[in-house]
């Protein structure tokens, strides 16, 4: 449950500056701490008049305590940027990519 916590909290630091990227639509951190999932959602309207609404970052901090990158579209490392928070890399899961691609990447497999 410690690291758990602890991850909680730098996940939490590391989405902070996202909540300031307005410049097509509104930015939005949502926060499950009970199940721990952790998104940047994007929500407005674009220049063809159409509503969007898409998940930018999808974190989950697993019962293990493990990071599990589940969505990055933004053009930020985000396993690095944990990395750089403390975070070792056995730690982080590239769920973004096929399990049998994971053990190349350099971060944990699951």
């Amino acid at each position: 449950m410690e690291k758990i916590a602890k991850h909680q909290a730098i996940v939490l630091d590391l989405l902070k500056p996202f909540e300031n990227d307005n410049k097509d639509g509104q930015t939005y951190i949502l926060t499950d701490t009970i199940h721990h999932h952790y998104q940047v959602m994007r929500a407005g309207w674009d220049s063809r008049n159409h509503y969007f609404l898409r998940v930018r970052v999808h974190l989950h901090i697993k019962s293990d305590g493990k990071i599990w990158i589940m969505e990055n579209r933004t053009e930020e490392d985000i396993a690095e940027m944990l990395v750089e928070l403390g975070v070792p890399k056995d730690e982080i899961v590239l769920a973004v990519l096929p399990e049998h691609v994971r053990q190349f990447s350099g971060y944990a497999v699951a």
